[in-house]
């Protein structure tokens, strides 16, 4: 697992011109950011869009990044954090499912579409939750930030973050279980 400094040291490299650390930086956060726009507006083509939208963000204002200031993996999900909340100010969100690709099995279909049913009944239930617990839910649970970058992501401490999460899956212990 690539380690705060590991990025910091990427993001350096990355303002002194080398596309070999940008690389580096889009493989390993390009997968968790699409993730969570993906938990936010539920549309493949839309949550795309925005995850190429941060890295040029990133890529554009790299220069801005001071290590001094705080660490790379703190700025690029902030980034991520306000290009959805601009997303959602500027624009109403699409539900529309993606249309299966042509030739799927049906039988595979059913099973997909069972999941995805319990998908969206889950974040359903997110979007009951105050937007501080949803923020947490998507950057914890769809985009797999550990504790200690949320830690210096939110400025709360991990024991802080740890008690909320185990509040959060409280909340959906009995949707889980049908």
């Amino acid at each position: 697992m690539a380690t705060k400094d590991q990025f910091n040291t990427q993001a350096e490299a990355l303002q002194k011109g080398d596309s070999r650390s940008a690389e580096r930086i889009f493989d390993h956060f390009s997968g968790p950011i699409y993730a969570f726009f993906m938990a936010r507006i539920r549309h493949k083509e839309t949550a795309q869009d925005l995850t190429q939208e941060v890295f040029l963000k990133v890529i554009k204002s790299i220069e801005q990044f001071d290590r001094k200031s705080g660490d790379f993996t703190a700025w690029i999900w902030q980034i991520a954090r306000n290009s959805a909340i601009d997303y959602f100010r500027h624009k109403k969100p699409s539900y529309l499912a993606d249309l299966p690709d042509e030739g799927t099995n049906i039988s595979e279909e059913r099973v997909k579409s069972d999941e995805s049913a319990k998908v969206r009944e889950i974040m359903d239930i997110v979007e009951s939750f105050s937007p501080e617990e949803q923020e947490l839910f998507q950057q914890h649970f769809v985009a797999d930030i550990s504790y200690t970058e949320l830690a210096r992501i939110t400025g709360k401490t991990e024991s802080a973050l740890r008690v909320a999460i185990h509040r959060l899956r409280k909340k959906l212990i009995p949707y889980l279980n049908d």
